[in-house]
């Protein structure tokens, strides 16, 4: 593709807040397009941004997230009004060259946006995984109590015990800017007593345990072929907030 601009690619950790007003920019025109669950933490000292220009206009970003050595994350966004341009592909090819060899790089995007999905197909991405995020309205939730599950905490890991015997345990913990928001994460079934039902009595109790508490919402998230555990929190009222899938391109 011959492009007929003069693009320019810039690398940074370190972003001017001009360069923060022009993303947050592209962001709000893709939000009048279509809402996408993927943020910017822009505090994150992780995080490598490599910002693709059409002389002073930015038109795509690319954000890269160290998760370990020589294995990254990462989103992106290109302006909704300049799509099929070649200037993803242009911040894309720049980061794959600028990486070191023998390493992965996992994409994430929205998982029913058709841009995103026939981009990663475009660039031979392999798909991964989808993460489904969902939530609970506690503070409406009509929770009661089940007699014969205890809860009990030892340090920041809550047990799941069943006429004394430990059948499982979970955690959580609280968001800083709502302390009666709560993320639930690694709820687990010990696999000699799984397929007996106990997987639903178990988060029925916990949900009654964490609403005595005064926890109001529940934030949880879990992967989409994750059938079993997706079917008990649809039947306990959760709702889907968003779903994203990962596709990797690994540098070789």
């Amino acid at each position: 593709m011959h492009l007929e601009f003069e693009m320019n690619i810039i690398k940074t950790k370190e972003l001017t807040q001009s360069y923060i007003e022009k993303i947050n920019n592209i962001v709000k025109s893709q939000d009048e397009v279509k809402h996408l669950p993927l943020y910017f933490d822009f505090s994150d000292d992780r995080c490598t941004y490599y910002l693709c220009f059409e002389n002073e206009e930015l038109m795509s970003v690319i954000a890269l997230f160290e998760i370990d050595i020589d294995v990254y994350e990462a989103i992106a966004y290109t302006d909704p009004a300049n799509r099929c341009k070649g200037y993803f592909k242009a911040a894309y090819t720049y980061l794959c060259n600028d990486l070191d060899k023998d390493c992965d790089i996992s994409f994430i995007c929205e998982r029913n946006y058709s841009p995103s999905i026939e981009t990663a197909k475009s660039l031979s991405l392999t798909y991964e995984c989808t993460e489904t995020m969902m939530e609970l309205d506690l503070s409406s939730y009509n929770a009661e109590p089940v007699f014969d599950i205890d809860i009990i905490k030892e340090d920041d890991i809550y047990y799941i015990f069943q006429s004394d015997i430990e059948i499982g345990s979970f955690c959580f913990y609280t968001f800083t800017f709502n302390t009666d928001d709560i993320y639930f994460h690694s709820f687990n079934i010990y696999e000699e007593y799984r397929n007996k039902g106990l997987g639903k009595l178990s988060m029925s109790a916990i949900l009654y345990y964490l609403k005595s508490l005064g926890k109001t919402k529940i934030h949880l998230q879990l992967l989409l072929e994750n059938t079993p555990a997706y079917k008990i929190y649809k039947e306990l009222g959760f709702i889907i907030t968003s779903e994203i899938s990962y596709y990797k391109k690994i540098i070789d």
